[in-house]
């Protein structure tokens, strides 16, 4: 299969892919997408015989990851022509695209699985789940406060106060977009089109707002975020007014959200369904330029060595090296020097000391991406087996789960893109 960028020659056949796999063309969402938010370069479509036998969209994005700015690509459209399905051209397509970001500098790249079990044995990692929130107005009603005003968006004039909830909303999270005036102008224009936007306010000022639509007596939230409780439980108060018009509330919030542990008469178990919802998955393509110069604790002090093995990129699988140099981490890859320093040792039959370090452990390309991500630190994989150590030595095993824990922990990680 021949695989390359796509041009605008190619437009008419990736427009008809996209409509076979996902909208029709008269669905406002494709006819907003290929005005708005496609262009031909951005698209990876591989050709057998001349034909177009697949295509992925890469979405370019901002992602905020452990206090630094990354670009990379988010993945959307995946699709496999029917007559060319079963031969593996996705797998193919979607390893070109990582080879892709990797070469220009994007280290990670993210998507959100229709099958997380199809996107896995390629090294993908969960990084964000969500909370899916389910009740009846009545029944939220009495979680929420009355806000001091209220308006919903008919245009973009609202960009600004959105923009300055959002920024609170992150402020103390992990692995979202970074947003500008033009993403947020584009972002309310394809709510818009079969949706509302509604904005609370405080003594403050804005505080909260709703993305969501009305469907079959229901409202449906696909994204909300608060700059402070109050906007939080103004936005309780919007939804239970709708008592009457609609059944259910469906809306979404961090797994870090631990506001049922407040709700009333155990809400959470009788009045308001609360589940899990798995939502982004990140894929490392270059593991050095991920990990080198991320900031850490000043507690992080020394190095650690794993091996990765990287199946569907083997040219990623390696030994690695960690050190925290200056509060910040410098990233190598070893294995030059480490099958060196093996060679000389089985030869010489002296061992060469600690200046080119020995694995600890073996970690798989999607634990690696959760913990860099943050959703896992190393002692969460370590608990779950989902890496297999390789040295006995208990005190060095604590030495490198404590060392790992400092450098890269654990994140309170959410992110809200739908395409």
């Amino acid at each position: 299969m021949k695989i390359r960028k796509a041009s605008a020659l190619d437009t008419e056949e990736v427009k008809a892919l996209w409509a076979y796999c996902f909208e029709k063309p008269s669905d406002p969402f494709f006819q907003w997408y290929f005005r708005e938010l496609y262009t031909p370069e951005t698209v990876l479509l591989g050709e057998e015989k001349g034909q177009t036998a697949c295509d992925l969209h890469r979405r370019p994005y901002r992602l905020s990851v452990r206090g630094q700015v990354f670009d990379t690509d988010y993945i959307v459209g995946v699709a496999t022509h029917p007559a060319a399905r079963g031969r593996g051209y996705g797998s193919e397509l979607l390893r070109s695209a990582f080879h892709m970001a990797a070469r220009e500098g994007k280290p990670f790249v993210t998507l959100m699985p229709s099958a997380a079990s199809f996107y896995l044995p390629m090294g993908f990692g969960f990084f964000v789940h969500q909370w899916e929130r389910k009740t009846s107005p009545e029944h939220l009603a009495p979680l929420g406060r009355k806000p001091v005003s209220c308006r919903i968006l008919s245009g973009e004039e609202g960009w600004q106060d959105l923009a300055a909830v959002y920024d609170a909303y992150t402020a103390e999270r992990n692995g979202f977009t970074i947003r500008d005036e033009s993403s947020w102008r584009s972002h309310i224009r394809g709510q818009l089109l079969e949706g509302y936007i509604a904005l609370v306010y405080d003594e403050k000022g804005p505080s909260g707002y709703l993305f969501y639509s009305l469907d079959d007596r229901r409202m449906i939230v696909t994204e909300m975020a608060f700059a402070r409780e109050s906007g939080r439980r103004g936005l309780y108060a919007f939804m239970a007014g709708h008592r009457g018009s609609i059944d259910e509330c469906i809306w979404y919030e961090p797994l870090d959200d631990m506001s049922f542990r407040y709700w009333e008469d155990g809400a959470e178990h009788t009045y308001i369904r609360n589940r899990s919802f798995p939502y982004m998955m990140a894929r490392l393509t270059d593991p050095v330029t991920a990990f080198d110069g991320i900031s850490c604790s000043g507690a992080a002090k020394g190095s650690l060595a794993f091996q990765l093995v990287d199946a569907f990129l083997p040219e990623n699988s390696g030994i690695y090296v960690f050190r925290v140099e200056e509060g910040k981490i410098s990233a190598l890859k070893e294995d030059v020097f480490y099958s060196l320093k093996c060679h000389i040792e089985d030869i010489s039959g002296v061992r060469l000391g600690p200046d080119i370090p020995e694995p600890s452990f073996c970690i798989n390309a999607g634990s690696l991406a959760e913990l860099f991500m943050g959703a896992a630190d190393l002692p969460d994989l370590s608990r779950l087996e989902k890496i297999r150590w390789l040295t006995e030595d208990r005190a060095e095993r604590d030495r490198v789960l404590s060392l790992a824990k400092a450098m890269l922990p654990k994140e309170n990680n959410w992110m809200n893109e739908w395409f």
